[in-house]
This record gives C-alpha cells, structure tokens and sequence, in this order.
C-alpha cells in the first residue's frame, strides 16, 4: 500500500485527486462544514472511488496538525516525483526551457511559494534536493496552493553533478547570489535552455554549486533592505527568465 500522509486544504486536497500523482484513500471532511467547494470535493472523490468520511472539525485538525485545513483532509501516498534522465528524455526539445533548482533551501514555506511561482509563471520543472531540503510535504503543497501535486518535480542526490549533466545537455546555469561580483539580472545572457539555481535562506549557494554556474546574478535594489526573501527573488527572477525567452 505504501506510505500515508495526510494533505490538507482545499486546492492540494483537490489537485492531488486529479493529477493522477498520488495513490489517494479517503478524504475526510469538516462534518459541520457546508461549502459549496467541500461538496465538489465529495463529488469528485466518490467518482473515483476514494472513500468520502466527515468527522467533526476538532479532530479533522488533529489529523491534518493545523487548524488551516478549511475543512478537508485527505489521505493519501507519496508524490510520484521524476527522474532527471527519464524528465530529460520526455521533455520536448523544441522551444524554451526554464527548470529552477533550489540548493538546500528548507523553509517549506518558501519551497512551497517558489513551486506555486514557478507553476504560475510558466517554468517547465523544479529541481529538489531529496537530502538537506525541505521534504515534499503537506506544508509544502498547501504554500504552494497546490502547485506540488501537478507541477514536474525532480529530485536528485546531488546538485552540482545534476547541473553538470544539464549543461552537457544545453543548459546554461545561472545562479542567485547577492554579491557584488554578481551582474544584474537584466544583463545575464539567456538561451533556449536555462536553469535558474535558488539559495539556502541563510547560507545561499554553496561553493560547489556557484562553480558550476555559468553566472551569478542579482537583484538591484535599495539600500534599506539587505535582500529578498528567497521566494520573492526568485518570483522576480523566474518572470524575466520565463518572459525574456
């Protein structure tokens, strides 16, 4: 049967019922709730044969570890995520490609909001690291607004050998970092294929993976702020990225 775990939220609950990435078992709903939206959640769970329970709100935040559930829960399996070799056979070769790549950034928060810019934004995947990262979880998926359960997921064992591999395939790798060596982001050279690298929250890049970038870039900005936050950098960043090619 595999692992459970345990979504909450209506967006992640709804998109993990049809994205087709999980193994979904039963979908728990605020007893006193009358949504029209928990309804359709109902709807859509019996359709596909996923037992439908409503239980009273107190436990329901029990399960889910949060009162911010709005009334769903679902239990489900792990999230079908996909392998580098296997993601670069499939993707189309025609056309341009963005992939963001996050260097052991583990606020899940911040996980979540990058996917839910990168899905929004139109970026073709997102690279995660399955150690010293924030885990794919619940917390994830709902910061993401669900994003996570549909939008390609990558994850590798080591960065700095998967940004090797990509550029023998045609990538050009820009990495996020604040130094004043780093050139605005308006100027860096873009191609067709490019992969944008994301930071630690504290640390940023580590040494290994800046060697393998092709540039360092940065954000100009005023002088009464130190830096962006990583999730907000990189909404800025993906945009031009994304609209520039």
């Amino acid at each position: 049967m595999g692992n459970k775990n345990i979504l909450y939220g209506i967006n992640p609950v709804q998109m993990a019922m049809t994205s087709g990435n999980r193994v979904c078992y039963e979908l728990m709903l605020s007893e006193k709730n009358r949504s029209p939206r928990l309804d359709m959640l109902a709807k859509l769970a019996r359709s596909q044969g996923i037992q439908v329970n409503k239980i009273d709100a107190g436990k329901l935040a029990s399960m889910a570890e949060t009162k911010m559930h709005q009334g769903a829960a679902l239990s489900c399996g792990d999230l079908a995520v996909h392998d580098l070799d296997e993601f670069l056979e499939e993707m189309p070769r025609s056309g341009r490609h963005l992939l963001v790549a996050l260097d052991q950034v583990e606020d899940p928060q911040n996980t979540g909001a990058v996917i839910r810019s990168a899905a929004f934004l139109g970026a073709t995947g997102l690279i995660s690291l399955k150690n010293h990262a924030a885990p794919l979880s619940a917390t994830v998926s709902k910061a993401s607004a669900g994003a996570l359960e549909h939008f390609p997921i990558i994850q590798v064992g080591n960065l700095s050998e998967t940004l090797q591999q990509l550029k023998k395939e045609g990538f050009s790798v820009a990495g996020a970092a604040g130094e004043e060596e780093s050139i605005p982001f308006a100027e860096m050279p873009l191609t067709p294929l490019m992969v944008l690298v994301m930071g630690n929250e504290g640390q940023g890049l580590r040494n290994l993976t800046r060697k393998r970038c092709d540039c360092l870039i940065r954000i100009p900005g005023s002088d009464l702020v130190e830096s962006l936050n990583v999730s907000a950098a990189a909404a800025i960043l993906i945009q031009h990225l994304v609209s520039s090619n």
